[in-house]
This record gives structure tokens, C-alpha cells and sequence, in this order.
């Protein structure tokens, strides 16, 4: 594959992935979110296909600057990280089980954590880039968890 296109391959394969997960396990987040008490700070509900969208692109930038010097590490790290955040959104919208979101997005933060100091190893940038998206899964585990506590009695 010529560098170029692999790069534009490593840089939209989250994206694309994500919006595909999105639309396959919260047809009813709409009308979910809107009936879940919610902790203070959470968003309104349209904040999040920008953020998320915003978030996949700049993940995937990292990895395929990551991914052009070589290390396959740093590139199965990161995809095993990528799974688990697919599957959250399936475990608290399409399945409702909040409990084991909450355990998810710890996994999640765990994982992001690794692929953060591995990204900042291979390359400085990319672990720079993802700064915003280790923010965001923090923020994230505490809407989970807030969320989750809020509403565990439903």
C-alpha cells in the first residue's frame, strides 16, 4: 500500500468504524439519554457526534504517525484499545447493562493511559494529539459512572 494511502487508511478507519458501531447500537441514545438523570457537567445530547467525530479523526491521526515508523506494538495496543471503546457503546445504549459500562470505561481510561505513553515514546506528536481524547475518556467515565449511579434503581 503507498504511504499515502495508508496513512489516509490509519487516519479515517476509526471514524469510519465508530459512526458504523454508533449506528448499529444507539438507535435509541436519543430518547435514552433524554429520560437518564444525568450528573452535573453532563452535555447536551447534540455535543456528542461532533465530539466524537472530532476525537475518531484526531485518534486516527496518531495512530498513522504511529504507524509510519513502524511499531506494531504501539499499532495492536492502540486497536485493542479501539475495540474496547466500540463496546461501549453497545454494553450502555443497546444492551442497558450501565453496570458494566461503568467497568468498560475504566478499561477504557486504562487502555487509553498505555497507548498514551506508548504514542508519546514513538512519537511525541502523536501522543500531543491525543491529549484531547484522554481528556474526553476521563470526562467520559465520569458521565458513565454518574450516569449508572443516578439511575441504577431503573
Amino acid at each position: 500500500m503507498k504511504p499515502i494511502i495508508q496513512f489516509v487508511f490509519h487516519l479515517v478507519t476509526p471514524l469510519i468504524l465508530g459512526k458504523t458501531v454508533g449506528k448499529l447500537s444507539t438507535r435509541s441514545a436519543p430518547r435514552q439519554y433524554k429520560k437518564l438523570k444525568q450528573p452535573p457537567f453532563a452535555p447536551p445530547r447534540k455535543i456528542f457526534a461532533p465530539m466524537w467525530t472530532f476525537l475518531y479523526l484526531t485518534m486516527g491521526l496518531a495512530h498513522a504517525l504511529v504507524n509510519r515508523k513502524g511499531d506494531r506494538k504501539a499499532s495492536r495496543l492502540f486497536k485493542v484499545h479501539l475495540l474496547i471503546n466500540y463496546t461501549w457503546s453497545f454494553l450502555f445504549f443497546r444492551l442497558r447493562k450501565r453496570q458494566l459500562a461503568v467497568v468498560n470505561s475504566i478499561m477504557i481510561w486504562v487502555t487509553m493511559y498505555a497507548v498514551l505513553l506508548k504514542f508519546f515514546k514513538v512519537s511525541r506528536l502523536a501522543g500531543i494529539i491525543l491529549l484531547s481524547y484522554t481528556l474526553w475518556t476521563t470526562f467520559a467515565a465520569y458521565l458513565t459512572l454518574g450516569s449508572w449511579y443516578l439511575n441504577r434503581a431503573k
